[in-house]
């Protein structure tokens, strides 16, 4: 054999070689790209998932805000030209046995929000009974805009005062494509459903059974005090206090149980309600201490000048159904708040001057002295109760009325939804 023909077969011999390499590295490159494509994928799969899950917490910690937030719009926004909150929308609580269940007519759906770059959550809340789903997202974006929906449902065990939230969140800014399989798995979209309990923790715990309590001392004027109370289940009692007499109690001003003489309805010199301390004695209405008591979510601060009148009198009309005013509570000028089916809960954190006409449904709690006086013949009314750690002076005419229906409002209907602990279920 020549020395060309041998060379020649050397040279074939290293081609192939080469390009049985070349083929294995070929191969090992396009597996390599595989996994990486397989590993992005699994990355942005677990990405959406995450932002999904994240989104859905969102919603139900955005609608545990709402069920304590104010009057609101259509867009979820707090307007005092609206006469409904969140809860009065899309939640019916009886106010005998405190059961919570979505309103009658409401549509599955019953809010829903995106997140915009410029303007954070834009979110819808419809009064009407049919929900329709934005055909687009508030505002063109270049990156992903999540949104949820949000839905009000009886709890697997149904207790009174609760209430399930559920909170789809889905990746589209359009959240009715996380609904549809199909659709959802064409344009690569995660949704993720989060279910927890809210409960509604009473705005009083522990009903006063008289429409006047004062734990000080009692001093009334000409007019003395017009305290009325019919209802059999509270034995029909006017007067709790530790004072042991009260001089200028006109009987044509006292009303009780038919049949039964006002003088039984009194109950004066009361040891417990003496010795109490002031916190004590607040947690025997509220069940909790003070400090804690104001930092509800429920609640609210109310800020006034010299006369908080007309700041009590804006809140209401805010949606505030829980008043805190930090200090003295003065009103000078004539102040209606309240209804019977929506009363108003106050709490002054000092003394009470009352030098005007003033109408409140719901209940007055002073943590100091109250004196309650106007002249020019005009009458005050509370439906419900006064409660008095201090001493009370009463001049004018002002009358009490226990109204069961009202204290049941406050006490099963008003109050702070907070979240169950335990009841969280993706």
């Amino acid at each position: 054999m020549s020395s060309t023909r041998r060379q020649s077969e050397r040279g074939a011999a290293t081609l192939i070689v080469v390009m049985v390499l070349f083929l294995v590295m070929a191969m090992m490159a396009a597996f390599a790209n595989r996994n990486m494509v397989f590993e992005q994928r699994i990355a942005s799969n677990y990405y959406r998932a995450g932002v999904a899950m994240e989104t859905a917490e969102a919603g139900a910690e955005w609608t545990l805000g709402m069920l304590n937030g104010l009057n609101i719009n259509q867009t979820c926004l707090a307007d005092s030209a609206v006469t409904n909150r969140f809860r009065d929308r899309y939640l019916n609580i009886s106010a005998s046995s405190r059961e919570v269940s979505p309103t009658a007519g409401a549509a599955p759906v019953m809010a829903d929000c995106v997140r915009s770059e410029t303007q954070g959550w834009v979110c819808a809340c419809p009064t009407a009974a049919t929900w329709v789903a934005p055909a687009s997202p508030p505002a063109s974006a270049a990156n992903m805009q999540p949104s949820f929906v949000v839905r009000l449902v009886a709890p697997w065990v149904n207790r009174p005062g609760n209430v399930r939230i559920e909170s789809t969140g889905c990746t589209s800014s359009i959240a009715a494509n996380c609904e549809a399989t199909a659709t959802s798995s064409d344009m690569a979209l995660a949704r993720t459903k989060v279910q927890v309990d809210a409960a509604l923790v009473s705005a009083l715990k522990v009903p006063p059974s008289t429409p006047l309590t004062v734990k000080g001392e009692i001093s009334l004027g000409s007019n003395g005090v017009g305290l009325h109370n019919s209802d059999p289940l509270s034995n029909g009692l006017l007067l709790l206090t530790s004072d042991i007499d009260v001089p200028g109690l006109l009987e044509t001003r006292l009303d009780t149980l038919p049949g039964t003489p006002a003088q039984q309805a009194l109950i004066f010199d009361d040891a417990n309600l003496g010795a109490a301390s002031s916190e004590t004695m607040f947690k025997m209405f509220f069940g909790m201490a003070p400090a804690r008591y104001v930092s509800q979510p429920e609640m609210r601060k109310v800020t006034c000048a010299a006369d908080c009148g007309p700041s009590l009198v804006a809140a209401y009309a805010s949606g505030v159904r829980m008043a805190w005013i930090d200090g003295p509570l003065t009103i000078s000028t004539e102040t209606v708040l309240g209804t019977a089916t929506s009363p108003m809960l106050i709490i002054a954190g000092g003394a009470v001057g009352i030098g005007a006409p003033l109408r409140l449904t719901g209940l007055l709690y002073a943590q100091g002295d109250v004196i309650w006086a106007h002249g020019g013949g005009s009458q005050s009314l509370l439906t419900g109760a006064l409660l008095v750690d201090g001493d009370l002076a009463i001049g004018g005419t002002v009358d009490i009325w226990y109204e069961p229906s009202v204290i049941n409002e406050l006490k099963n209907r008003t109050g702070s939804f907070v979240r169950v602990l335990g009841s969280w279920w993706n």
